[in-house]
């Protein structure tokens, strides 16, 4: 789930005030992420392997590439279109804040901010964003904490995210247990097994290098722990749903 994410960046786009009624309609190749806090709705979002129902108070996510269909009697919210990036989802995620009267007056003030436009509101608006998917972030993270058995291993995968020889068994060792005992302790603590993980964060680092222009894919898909570039497009288009040029392509434009 895209609120669970505690590592994540953006560059701010739009922010927009939309009040529909008896609306069917189909979203596809949106090439940004959308942030949205509906304040009166009876709306359903729809694709392939999901159908989610929205209504007063929920905030949802949509990531960009992702299509789907959006049914509403009534969609009354405050929608923000952003580029984020350090996120791995491919599906919408959505939940209802603990108080959805502070959500709402957090998503009001972004929008009289960016409607007001006033010297410098570009930053006021994105420090009000970074603080909106703070709050999503501590309502939803989960309070488990990982065995600190496994913490130098971690430790070690992300500091040798460059390696492409790096494996799970190295990590185990680093942490001093077998591999067998860390990859439990791993999926327990993370939900996912180890090299899943490892593949999620490098994807993340390569995105950031092409964010910043100094690389060329290429040169991103070495520094990011690949020696196949082919094997490197392959996972980041499994885990971002386009290619890396094409992401390029889209973040530029």
């Amino acid at each position: 789930m895209i609120f669970e994410s505690a590592n994540l960046s953006f560059e701010l786009l739009d922010v927009l005030y939309i009040k529909q009624e008896n609306i069917s309609m189909f979203n596809t190749g949106r090439n940004f992420d959308a942030l949205s806090f509906r304040i009166a709705a009876d709306a359903h979002l729809k694709t392939e392997t999901q159908e989610i129902a929205l209504s007063d108070g929920s905030v949802c996510f949509v990531p960009s590439r992702l299509d789907y269909a959006r049914t509403a009697k009534v969609d009354d919210m405050i929608i923000v279109h952003l580029n984020l990036f350090g996120t791995f989802s491919r599906e919408i995620s959505a939940f209802y804040p603990d108080d959805p009267a502070e959500m709402g007056e957090m998503f009001r003030s972004l929008l009289g901010v960016w409607e007001e436009k006033k010297p410098g509101y570009r930053y006021t608006a994105t420090a009000l964003v970074a603080e909106i998917l703070k709050k999503c972030y501590l309502q939803n993270v989960s309070e488990a904490e990982p065995s600190p058995k496994i913490a130098r291993g971690v430790a070690y995968m992300k500091e040798h995210l460059d390696d492409p020889d790096l494996t799970v068994r190295d990590c185990a060792k680093a942490a001093f247990i077998s591999e067998v005992y860390f990859r439990r302790l791993f999926r327990a603590a993370y939900g996912c097994a180890p090299q899943a993980y490892l593949i999620r964060l490098r994807i993340a680092r390569a995105v950031g290098l092409m964010s910043g222009g100094y690389y060329s894919i290429k040169e991103v898909a070495t520094l990011s722990g690949y020696r196949d570039y082919k094997y490197f497009s392959t996972e980041f288009k499994r885990i971002k749903g386009v290619s890396p040029s094409e992401y390029l392509y889209n973040y530029k434009e």
